[in-house]
């Protein structure tokens, strides 16, 4: 079988063009087509329908399936320059939401050690958000999230999502039990399990599967969707508790940490439904 690369460069100098000629007409640089008919890169689908017709020759004629399902699971899952611009911003927004109140702490020296080591699930779970978006933000800048290497993203942000909300069932069971566990007690600590880690426990394992493992499996895409969505209204409920309970010392950063929340749930339901829509296309 020809491959991709071979195929393009037979149809190129078959319409008599160079490669800086192709490239102008698809506004891609020339060592772009270069890396294409060298098989380091494929273009995305777009520019390979372009490509096509400025060739004259089929899809099918340059893409076999087989290659057609490499090139979504190589290239970037977020394609479009305005979308990946607007990922990039939110990664480097989350970050700094992240660092600067760590930096502020430490500068003031209101963090203590033994803070830290007593909420150790926290201190996991922050330090496991912190890589995962730092390492989303630089594949993004460099298009090179692919597939594999989002869901290693989503999945590290679903898994710090759980590390955190186990360390609140670790506190509040022994004071259900201590006080002898009761029906309702029971039932309390089943809606904290079903509220604070089913989300991040699905959310994870189903990133694996999805991104990572490419499972062609329905249920995936949906389990994904539901977590995020589980994962909006626990940022909602969260924020609107500590309005409630500490008006006093409620502040912008709460706004501006569920706006944040909000948009980053936003974005891996954007992620997910993007590459399920390319992984459609090629099946057809």
């Amino acid at each position: 079988m020809v491959e991709f690369g071979e195929q393009l460069r037979r149809a190129r100098e078959a319409k008599g063009m160079t490669q800086q000629s192709l490239a102008e007409q698809l506004y891609v640089t020339r060592q772009s087509v270069s890396r294409w008919e060298c098989g380091d890169r494929y273009p995305d689908l777009l520019t390979t329908t372009r490509i096509a017709q400025i060739l004259e020759v089929s899809l099918d004629d340059l893409l076999s399936g087989k290659e057609m399902e490499k090139v979504v699971e190589r290239n970037p899952v977020v394609e479009n320059k305005t979308a990946n611009n607007i990922m990039i911003v939110l990664y480097a927004v989350t970050l700094l939401a992240l660092t600067l109140p760590l930096i502020n702490a430490v500068l003031t020296r209101t963090v203590e050690f033994k803070s830290v080591t007593e909420n150790i699930l926290v201190a996991i779970a922050f330090i496991l958000k912190l890589f995962a978006f730092a390492y989303g933000l630089v594949n993004a800048i460099k298009g090179s999230l692919s597939p594999k290497r989002m869901g290693a993203v989503i999945g590290a942000f679903f898994a710090s999502m759980c590390l955190a909300n186990s360390e609140n069932i670790i506190r509040l069971v022994p004071q259900f039990f201590g006080a002898g566990l009761r029906t309702a007690d029971a039932l309390k600590i089943v809606v904290f399990f079903v509220f604070l880690l089913l989300p991040g426990i699905t959310g994870a394992i189903s990133a694996f599967f999805y991104f990572i493992k490419n499972s062609k499996h329905k249920i995936w895409p949906v389990l994904i969707t539901l977590a995020s969505s589980l994962g909006i209204l626990l940022s909602g409920f969260s924020t609107y508790s500590i309005l409630v309970r500490y008006e006093n010392q409620y502040s912008l950063n709460h706004t501006l940490g569920l706006i944040v929340s909000i948009a980053v749930y936003a974005l891996i339901i954007y992620q997910t439904f993007t590459l399920m829509r390319k992984r459609k296309t090629v099946a057809q």
